[in-house]
């Protein structure tokens, strides 16, 4: 105001300067400052009758004068009402300029209406970065450090006279050599003064004390207020306060919604912190309690917290402990009631409850079920203490039964899993929405695990009863990541991804409050896009949700996380990362006693290793397992995944020890029970290891067979990386059974023709698509056939051969029989004689 005021007296207007401080504390004393500021501009009037200036103004020709009147907010009634007057009456007689730091008593709506009204607000005064940053080294110099210029800016938010007295405490530090950065801890004198002196100190006690009180608050609502202080006239105070210009940020003036300066906020805070600390206690309670009934439990809480009383934190988080869960703050509820002391909590059954599920998402299984022991233990004590009815117990009950079931899905016992949960679903009915929703999840996850499938239209129809009800919207992310698996292991890929999906966007709506929350649908999604080729979004999801897994994570997405990370490296052809990856899910497995998973692991490095030659190895690595039993591994009269997984990988050291008729009997006793059971992920992988037991056994026919029913079995899923990932033995059926031929208008021709040329792209699998020269009776050799004829030529074995070309001998030993079939031989000797006949061979 001063810098306008000299450009506007040096361009020859008539300026005239009111500071309402300067004594001004009537109409009297008003118009005797107003006269003198007059004689000073050489307008030359003077009156102490109000009216005389209104006929004057009105009077004047000419330039109009300008009235600049600082610190309006202190000035009373009656001198706005005579300014009010004044405006009005002079027209363009007068331009007025006024400074409050608040709201002031002039009626200025008419003139804002007719567009002669101009308004400065604080978001314009306010200093930008830029501008912030060039009055301070303006200031100071060029001695502060980015970071240092930009927490000074940081605290004060742009305001003008803060960034001064910040500069000055600047030098006042320097030349004490001491360290600007102490600033960050606590709130400067200099601040703390400033407010106290120009802000606090005038205020009348009612005001002073509502702006002390609330100082506890983050955001300024008319009813947080009201509750905090106790009174009902609490929109009054903040409406008084704003147009008092007490440091208030306007959120939405219109419903008395503020939050106060931080800086303001600090120092008045700060000192009710040391001056009053059991008041502040009280006054957090208040507000804990407030947002408590106001479902805003992450204030509750926090408010809680500030009180510094152990016991009412704890009896808050016990009142809070279901609806917390509920809303996805179980981490929240964890890290809080685990800060508090044992004697604090052994008897708050909540509480412990609460804890005892956040250790079985954490695999922590031990301090889970001595929690869940203690919690009926505190039950207990209450209905022997008379503080608990039969109802409440009952609740509780249900509770710890609850917990339980998610221990043991949590060390995937489904067993246990499958026999509690339809009775507690029974008992809860639709009264426990949430606990339903996270029971049917596990329970379907269970019968996957363990082939039943017999009743999954009944699940999946109790499934959308669950995801309709009212209170659910949370466990549905849960409910879906579990049920998407069990949903695949069917075939139903279309489903289970928009299950994922679906989940993936509540995920994400939540993920501010509850981080990591999207790796539970995001994981099972990338092996899902995996298995139907999409590498590169499934490796993105990996990326970014594997290390949150631990946290929220049951065996399903810890086991989908890192089987697709290893299977990416080894498409890489990087089998050293995919063995390490493996080896590093080994590990966990074993820490957290999660058997499915090592017999996952297992079986994938079988897989891998024999695929790189190293049968010995991956042989070594099976029988070490502690999981291997003695004999064939049949399917037994309750068989699971996991021993699926083992026999698949005692099926590949078998076959390539060609100990065929063992392994293709397991194969097909594996093979039987998994159709019948409606598990089709699984009828696909022992098609394969069948497919491939037959070509070591020289009948292609009944390789072609196996190979035709996997690639039904596929096109239900729109599964592609299994052949892929199985080598060239499977690729090479593929090719010769869809590679030629018309495309049929059938969705299983067509799935295989899109195979077919997915296979023919990988550099990995050796095809040669020029078969028009004939080299004998059964067709032409391709170029891998030639290459491991001439080593053959040469007299290398099968194992000799497949070192040197990176196969594994059951690869080699497959070849040798399509070129036996080509040149009409059945002998190695008889082979080599044949192509060099035909000029195949020199």
């Amino acid at each position: 105001m001063l810098r306008w005021a000299d450009l506007l007296a040096e361009r020859g207007r008539s300026v005239l300067w009111i500071a309402a401080r300067a004594g001004v504390d009537s109409l009297d004393t008003f118009l005797e400052a107003l006269s003198q500021a007059c004689v000073v501009s050489g307008l030359g009037i003077a009156s102490s009758d109000p009216r005389a200036w209104f006929v004057e103004l009105a009077k004047r020709s000419g330039a109009a004068p300008i009235l600049f009147i600082d610190d309006a907010q202190l000035l009373p009634r009656e001198v706005h009402d005579f300014v009010e007057q004044l405006i009005f009456s002079s027209r363009d007689g007068l331009t007025t300029v006024m400074a409050s730091r608040g709201e002031n008593d002039i009626n200025l709506a008419r003139l804002r209406s007719l567009g002669y009204l101009m308004e400065v607000r604080m978001a314009d005064l306010c200093f930008d970065t830029e501008e912030a940053s060039s009055l301070l080294r303006q200031e100071i110099g060029a001695e502060p450090t980015a970071a240092q210029i930009q927490r000074m800016i940081m605290d004060t938010q742009g305001w003008a006279a803060g960034l001064i007295l910040a500069s000055q405490t600047w030098h006042k530090d320097s030349l004490h050599a001491e360290m600007p950065e102490r600033a960050a801890s606590r709130l400067r004198y200099e601040y703390a003064s400033y407010f106290h002196e120009e802000v606090i100190e005038g205020l009348p006690q009612e005001l002073r004390n509502f702006i002390i009180d609330t100082s506890i608050l983050k955001e300024l609502s008319p009813s947080a207020c009201a509750a905090v202080i106790g009174q009902s006239e609490a929109r009054k105070y903040l409406d008084e306060a704003f147009e008092r210009g007490l440091f208030l940020i306007e959120l939405d003036r219109e419903q008395g919604e503020y939050r106060h300066y931080k800086l303001f906020r600090d120092m008045v805070l700060g000192r009710l912190m040391k001056l009053a600390p059991e008041r502040a206690a009280e006054l957090h309670r208040r507000a804990s309690r407030f947002y408590a009934e106001t479902s805003n439990y992450h204030l509750a809480l926090e408010h809680a917290e500030q009180s510094t009383d152990q016991e009412f934190l704890a009896s808050q988080i016990e009142t809070l402990a279901e609806q917390m869960i509920y809303a996805g703050l179980m981490q929240r509820l964890d890290e809080l009631a685990s800060r508090l002391p044992w004697q604090v909590v052994e008897d708050k059954p909540s509480i412990l409850l609460a804890m005892s599920w956040r250790r079985s998402r954490r695999l922590a299984f031990t301090s889970a079920e001595r929690l869940i022991e203690a919690a009926e233990k505190a039950i207990e004590d209450k209905m022997d203490a008379g503080e608990l009815d039969d109802y409440a117990a009952r609740q509780l009950d249900f509770h710890v039964r609850h917990r339980k079931v998610m221990l043991h899905a949590a060390r995937d016992d489904m067993v246990a899993v499958e026999e509690e949960c339809g009775p507690l679903l029974a008992d809860l009915g639709d009264d426990h929405p949430y606990l339903s929703c996270t029971l049917l999840a596990q329970l379907l996850s269970a019968r996957r695990e363990l082939f039943h499938f017999h009743d999954m239209l009944r699940l999946e129809g109790e499934l959308r009863k669950a995801l309709a009800r009212p209170g659910s919207a949370f466990a549905s992310i849960a409910l879906k990541s579990s049920v998407a698996p069990t949903l695949v292991a069917q075939g139903k890929t279309e489903t289970a991804k928009q299950f994922l999906h679906e989940a993936q966007e509540i995920a994400r709506q939540r993920e501010s409050e509850v981080s990591g929350l999207g790796a539970l649908p995001a994981l099972p999604l990338a092996e899902i896009l995996y298995e139907c080729g999409e590498l590169d979004e499934a490796a993105r999801l990996v990326d970014q949700y594997m290390p949150s897994i631990r946290q929220w994570g049951f065996v399903d997405q810890v086991a989908s996380g890192y089987l697709v990370r290893a299977r990416l490296a080894a498409a890489d052809g990087d089998l050293a990362s995919a063995l390490s990856v493996l080896e590093e899910a080994h590990l966990v497995a074993i820490e957290c006693g999660l058997d499915r998973l090592r017999a996952m692991v297992v079986s994938e490095q079988v897989r891998i290793l024999i695929k790189n030659g190293q049968l010995e190895q991956a042989e070594t690595l099976f029988y070490s397992c502690d999981l291997v039993g003695e004999g064939e591994p049949v399917p037994t009269l309750n068989p699971s995944r996991l021993n699926e997984w083992l026999a698949i990988a005692w099926l590949r050291i078998e076959m390539h020890r060609f100990r065929l008729v063992r392994s293709r009997k397991v194969a097909k006793r594996w093979l039987e029970l998994v159709r019948r059971r409606g598990a089709i992920r699984s009828a696909l992988s022992f098609e394969l290891l069948l497919a491939e037991i037959a070509v070591l056994a020289g009948n292609r026919s009944e390789a072609r067979r196996s190979v035709r029913a996997a690639v039904e079995l596929a096109e239900t899923g729109g599964w592609l990386r299994p052949f892929l990932d199985e080598g060239e033995a499977i690729a090479a059926l593929i090719v010769d059974a869809y590679g030629t031929g018309p495309i049929l208008d059938d969705p299983v021709d067509r799935f295989a023709h899109g195979l077919v040329k997915l296979l023919k792209g990988n550099p990995q699998i050796d095809q040669d698509e020029e078969d028009d020269d004939e080299f004998g009776p059964s067709g032409g050799l391709s170029l891998r056939e030639i290459e491991i004829l001439t080593q053959v030529s040469g007299g290398l074995r099968n194992r000799e051969i497949g070192d040197r070309l990176g196969l594994t001998e059951g690869t080699v030993k497959w070849y040798m029989q399509q070129i036996y079939d080509k040149l009409g031989v059945r002998r190695r000797p008889q082979a080599v004689l044949r192509a060099r006949q035909l000029g195949i061979l020199s």
